[in-house]
């Protein structure tokens, strides 16, 4: 119990490494044709949202932490899946059209598989250890652990109202 404490503030700080601030994502994302804007004003409508997915007792202190939290997350996440879908000619504004219409209408797990295929391109951006070779099991250590699921969550957390959205669209 005594190393319980200890332990967890290793392991936040340990996530707290892998994720980035919006100012580095804008800086990516500014690099890229067409800017970070669109990327910003569709992460800046989903995180208004996000003081409304918390318990009505926890709105007013959590909601501003909520929506700032989710406006990074977002960022993180949608300029990895811009970055990626973005073709020759194109403007992040196209990378997240594409990115919108690949998602639409995909299910829970779809969304997990989806998260996981661009996990290596959140390493090359953001981690900077984007080796594109195949995983060798006996090298895993838990740090690699943390950082997968650190991805994972978050990837899900953004995409969830975004393929939901782009479903709404579609129709």
């Amino acid at each position: 119990m005594k190393y319980l404490l200890p332990l967890s503030l290793i392991l936040g700080s340990g996530c707290l490494n892998f994720a980035m601030r919006v100012e580095h994502t804008t800086a990516e994302l500014d690099r890229l044709p067409g800017r970070s804007d669109p990327v910003r004003a569709a992460c800046r409508d989903q995180s208004e949202e996000a003081a409304g997915r918390l318990p009505i007792q926890l709105r007013p202190a959590a909601g501003p932490r909520a929506a700032e939290a989710a406006f990074a997350d977002c960022m993180d996440v949608l300029s990895v899946f811009v970055s990626v879908a973005m073709e020759s000619g194109d403007t992040t504004g196209d990378g997240l059209g594409t990115t919108r219409s690949r998602l639409a209408g995909l299910d829970s797990e779809s969304l997990t598989d989806t998260c996981d295929e661009h996990y290596p391109a959140w390493q090359a951006l953001w981690v900077q250890e984007g080796r594109f070779r195949a995983l060798d099991v006996n090298s895993v250590d838990d740090e690699g652990i943390a950082r997968y699921d650190f991805w994972m969550q978050r990837c899900r957390r953004v995409l969830r109202p975004v393929a939901a959205e782009a479903d709404d669209g579609a129709t």
